[in-house]
């Protein structure tokens, strides 16, 4: 549990580092939203999952894309101090859902790398 945490907080440490739209107001936002993610991602995606099987078989999987997206907004909603903004990609404004899918994938990414260089 402890190295989960770790490692989502790193990620999103990453993710502040590099990218505008995503903010942290103090460290103790960043240390909630690191625990809080590896909380949601552990319990409340698996049900999710489940759940939305029908769904996910039917549209081959995309729809994973949206049950990330909602972990993410959970993990702002219930994180006072983390915001996400709409972000600009290649030039183009894009919606706050797509940012919040692009930040997902961003997430997965940076997560499996640093479990990676970990084990």
């Amino acid at each position: 549990m402890l190295k989960a945490v770790l490692t989502s907080l790193a990620t999103l440490a990453i993710l502040a580092y590099i990218l505008p739209t995503v903010n942290f107001f103090s460290w103790t936002a960043l240390i909630l939203a690191s625990i809080i993610l590896t909380v949601v991602y552990g319990v409340i995606k698996p049900v999710l999952k489940i759940l939305f099987l029908p769904i996910n078989i039917v549209t081959l999987g995309l729809f994973s894309l949206v049950i990330n997206a909602f972990l993410i907004w959970l993990v702002t909603f219930l994180v006072p101090g983390f915001q996400i903004d709409s972000m600009v990609l290649f030039g183009t404004p894009i919606g706050w859902f797509w940012t919040l899918v692009v930040i997902s994938f961003l997430i997965s990414f940076i997560q499996n790398l640093l479990r990676k260089l970990i084990n």
